[in-house]
């Protein structure tokens, strides 16, 4: 028995560092994966997801609500905002559901201005979401940043964080 353990212990420390080793490279690839999403969010807006009053999607922007790898499968944009485009006197509203258990710890919602500074935030939670949908309310002049008709018009990117401030999606909305 003494002879038979040391043969055993080389195999089993592969099989634990090799573990360690995959373990590890996942979360860089994921890791990786995060940042390269979050690069392709702070890009300027471009087109959007056309919706009805009613929320139909019209037209679809592929880089508009995706999920980011942190949350895939855990989170996802239900109903993309609608109506988009918007007039400045419609409230937006979109739906995000919840599939994991105390998967998202609160949540924020923004936009970003021209110079690049995010605005206060647009809607915020920061209790742990439960699973489910959540709806989320935006006022459109909110997107301007000076509050008034002239600043909320245009194309504007949402993004949508937890409250841990791990990017979730991002979108972008045209205020009429």
């Amino acid at each position: 028995m003494n002879n038979f353990f040391p043969l055993l212990m080389p195999r089993y420390f592969s099989v634990i560092v090799l573990s360690v080793f995959v373990i590890l490279g996942a979360g860089c690839a994921q890791n990786s994966d995060q940042r390269e999403f979050e690069q392709e969010a702070y890009g300027p807006p471009q087109n959007y997801t056309e919706t009805s009053f009613d929320g139909e999607i019209l037209s679809t922007d592929e880089d508009d609500w995706r999920t980011s790898p942190l949350y895939q499968g855990l989170v996802r944009i239900q109903q993309p905002p609608f109506p988009n485009p918007v007039n400045t006197s419609t409230v937006i509203r979109f739906n995000i559901y919840v599939t994991g258990v105390q998967s998202v710890n609160g949540i924020e919602v923004f936009t970003r201005y021209n110079n690049g500074e995010f605005s206060s935030p647009l809607y915020f939670d920061y209790e742990t979401l439960s699973p489910g949908e959540t709806e989320i309310q935006i006022n459109p002049m909110e997107l301007g940043r000076f509050n008034n008709v002239e600043s909320a018009r245009g194309l504007h990117r949402i993004f949508i964080f937890t409250g841990n401030q791990q990017m979730i999606s991002y979108g972008d909305v045209l205020v009429e």
